[in-house]
């Protein structure tokens, strides 16, 4: 059967309707056949209630004119009496035939008699033969079926006009819904929807809702994106003019140096365009992970970093702490977080990455001692590309918001505070500890 919600009602209600009419023919059919065979019998009756008392004194046999053109559908009227054996009956009806209904067999042939009392040893019958008696039952009882066999298909009719029209709505929202446009979803129309509906249809419009923000945040993503390329780019054209402008080999050397650091610039500006678009397009990872093991990759892929500013790195691990997710997520969280830390600390400066567990969760903390973040800029440090005035160079402005991204996609939460202690900023990133196997 289709899966189309239209058909199913439509033959569900049809079934519905042709199993009840035929119910309903069926017990038409037998309450007119019982009618009609009440009916004869009080004809019977109503015919031995006209012959008279004076009736038993005849010794002649008594025969009701036809009731209709039809021979056969005579009602035949003879008394049972001993007066009357002198004559030939029109029926050899049995003479003890006590008062009341019989259904006597004569000839090979059923007769339906009544039998009435007109006095001592007289009694008169009346009789119709059972087969004229049961083809106009048959008759009548089939005579009330037309209307139910003809209100069955008006029935199907009148179900599939109103299924139509009940279903009218759902038409008009799927037009509306191809009318959209793709790059800017608005809101589907509620009114006058069904009720049974509008839930389904909110939940479609809060869907559509979160599309228009994806879309919107893709668009300035993009136009960001452009931004942060044009301008190494730009930079690199003119290093590169500069280079070709260069008449001996120690100033093409010395005018290399920017141009190598551009060039770095520019493929790390990549890099994290790349695993931010990663990060967007992965599904979650549910696998055990060593956050030990984790924080220790990153200590010691970022030390040189730290070594060429002469800044004291440190980790600081309190036990084994095992969170569900995706190695290479993790590890991308937390080393932007402390390239973050590193580059935005000064020579000299201190940054820490601490690891711990607190109750259910594990902990990720990253303490620098930099300038710190305005608390006005402290949620708008995670969108991308933002930077804050006097950021040191070589910075893009995705790193938090990388980690973010994956933080979301993991169910852990990150926040940033400043230190109690000392100038500085805290790094948080909290996670359900992976369950025990």
């Amino acid at each position: 059967m289709s899966n189309s919600l239209q058909h199913r009602l439509f033959f569900a209600l049809s079934m519905a309707i042709v199993g009840v009419g035929l119910l309903a023919s069926l017990a038409s059919f037998w309450l007119a056949m019982g009618e009609a065979q009440e009916y004869q019998d009080a004809s019977l009756r109503q015919i031995a209630a006209l012959i008279p008392q004076e009736s038993r004194h005849s010794p002649t046999q008594t025969v009701a004119p036809p009731t209709d053109e039809d021979p056969d559908a005579r009602i035949l009227v003879q008394a049972l009496s001993g007066t009357a054996n002198a004559h030939t009956p029109v029926l050899r009806l049995p003479m003890a035939l006590t008062p009341g209904f019989h259904t006597v067999p004569v000839d090979g042939q059923n007769w339906r008699v009544f039998v009435r009392s007109l006095g001592p040893g007289e009694k008169i019958a009346v009789a119709q033969s059972t087969d004229v008696r049961s083809d106009a039952a048959l008759d009548s009882a089939l005579r009330t079926l037309i209307p139910l066999l003809l209100l069955v298909p008006i029935l199907l009719l009148i179900a599939r006009y109103l299924i139509q029209r009940s279903l009218t709505p759902v038409h008009t929202l799927a037009t509306a819904a191809d009318a959209q446009r793709a790059e800017s979803p608005e809101p589907l129309p509620i009114h006058g929807v069904p009720g049974e509906i509008v839930p389904f249809l909110r939940a479609i419009n809060r869907l559509l809702e979160r599309v228009r923000e994806m879309m919107k945040h893709q668009r300035r993503f993009v136009a960001d994106a452009a931004h942060e390329l044009r301008t190494p780019l730009t930079a690199l054209s003119l290093q590169v003019q500069n280079l070709e402008r260069a008449a001996t080999l120690a100033e093409c050397k010395e005018r290399l140096v920017p141009l190598q650091n551009g060039l770095a610039r520019a493929q790390q500006l990549l890099e994290q365009l790349l695993g931010l678009a990663r990060q967007q397009a992965a599904g979650p990872a549910r696998n055990p992970v060593n956050l030990g093991q984790v924080a220790r990759l990153v200590t010691e892929n970022l030390i040189p970093l730290a070594e060429q500013k002469q800044q004291d790195f440190g980790l600081e691990l309190h036990g084994e702490v095992w969170v569900e997710g995706s190695e290479e997520a993790l590890y991308s969280l937390v080393r932007n977080a402390v390239d973050n830390a590193l580059r935005y600390s000064p020579a000299h400066g201190e940054i820490t990455l601490r690891l711990r567990q607190e109750d259910t969760s594990a902990v990720v903390e990253i303490m620098d001692s930099g300038p710190g973040i305005p608390p006005a800029a402290l949620e708008r440090v995670f969108d991308p590309f933002y930077r804050l005035p006097d950021s040191p160079a070589g910075g893009s402005g995705l790193g938090l918001t990388i980690a973010r991204q994956i933080a979301e996609q993991l169910g852990g939460e990150i926040t940033l505070s400043p230190r109690k202690d000392r100038q500085g900023l805290v790094f948080s990133y909290r996670q359900a500890l992976a369950r025990k196997q």
